[in-house]
């Protein structure tokens, strides 16, 4: 794994990228309330948060000098001082934010669990579903926007992907992101149908309790490749569904929640997520969770009261790191208990200012 050699492509890729994408955002952005029921849609489309603006975002945000900020993975810039490819500070306005929900389903479904926001019970299975269906909204989103950045017929983004993949690398990504597609049509059916039915204990979960905050959030739907055990998933071959985690972590004042879900008919997700509640050992547990939610998921927020304490050469350790899991041409990264460097769960790292 040659990391820095990742990290020094992708900073001139990713800076490219990043226009190409803020350039379609600005054409013809994506703008479609997940929700089935469109017959009661009320506009505008919302730009919904994924986490909650006035919960976990706001414990993850740090005050300097009176500018609050959060870091979030796929936010990156140049760090010109130490030159390497940063996490770029975000307000927490824009963090995790997506044109996923219309104003009334916005407001209507989440409720439960929005206008308290400490309110989130891991016994409640209305909690627990809620957080899922979000997570799996904001991932459905943003994987239909990637397809129609991939399949794009503007000229400048046609000669992009052109320029930054080969003829095969290109095929292979296109197809990737069509097939993740196909595989999502059961998975929202699925989960639609339970929201309109109001059948809130259908997924099989892990749930992870911490006393105190820990200094990540995510909403994402998580495709793993290893297993605790150490086992390999196999997840190339196009033909096949591939088994995915719909993750849920949620930071607050002084507790956290880690939300794991697999669908009933999934039998890889069901082992998944069986292994790891079975690690017992709460070091070993923590390592491998932090792994899962570092390589698996593109929608995680980390607080700077996290990563501002590291030295540089950690810092920049983590963010080349980074950038060789975000890169379509690396391999895909394998657990090392010994080598990965990285526990969002430690104790030690619990964010303990008070928040007013």
């Amino acid at each position: 794994m040659n990391a820095e050699k990742a990290n020094k492509d992708y900073i001139e890729l990713n800076k490219e990228f990043n226009r190409m994408m803020r350039k379609i955002h600005s054409e013809a952005n994506i703008k479609d309330c997940f929700h089935p029921s469109k017959d009661e849609c009320i506009l505008p489309i919302k730009s919904a948060h994924s986490l909650q603006r006035q919960g976990s975002l706001r414990f993850l945000e740090k005050d300097k000098k009176g500018n609050k900020y959060v870091y979030v993975h796929s936010e990156r810039e140049h760090n010109f001082t130490h030159n390497f490819f940063d996490l770029k500070p975000t307000g927490r306005k824009a963090a995790t934010t997506f044109d996923g929900f219309c104003k009334f389903h916005d407001t209507e479904i989440f409720k439960v669990i929005e206008n308290e926001p400490e309110i989130t019970d891991i016994n409640n299975d209305e909690h627990l579903f809620l957080h899922t269906y979000r997570s799996m909204a904001i991932a459905c989103h943003r994987k239909f926007e990637e397809f129609k950045f991939y399949n794009s017929t503007d000229s400048e983004i046609v000669n992009f992907l052109n320029k930054t993949n080969s003829p095969r690398q290109l095929w292979e990504t296109k197809m990737g992101v069509s097939a993740a597609l196909d595989d999502l049509n059961a998975p929202i059916e699925k989960i639609n149908k339970w929201l309109l039915n109001k059948q809130y204990s259908e997924f099989e979960y892990a749930i992870f309790e911490y006393p105190y905050t820990i200094p990540i959030g995510c909403a994402a739907y998580i495709t793993p490749h290893q297993m605790p055990s150490g086992k390999k998933i196999l997840i190339n071959d196009l033909s096949k569904e591939v088994s995915s985690i719909i993750t849920t972590v949620l930071p607050f004042s002084d507790r956290s929640v880690v939300i794991l879900a697999a669908f009933p008919d999934d039998a890889i997700g069901e082992e998944y997520i069986d292994q790891l509640s079975s690690i017992k050992y709460e070091l070993k547990q923590q390592k491998f969770l932090s792994y899962f939610l570092f390589d698996g998921a593109e929608n995680v927020v980390v607080s700077p009261h996290y990563i501002d304490t590291k030295p540089i050469s950690w810092r920049k350790r983590y963010c080349e790191l980074l950038s060789f899991v975000a890169s379509n041409h690396t391999n895909l990264l394998k657990y090392d208990a010994n080598k990965f460097f990285i526990n969002y769960f430690d104790p030690s790292s619990a964010i303990k200012q008070k928040i007013i």
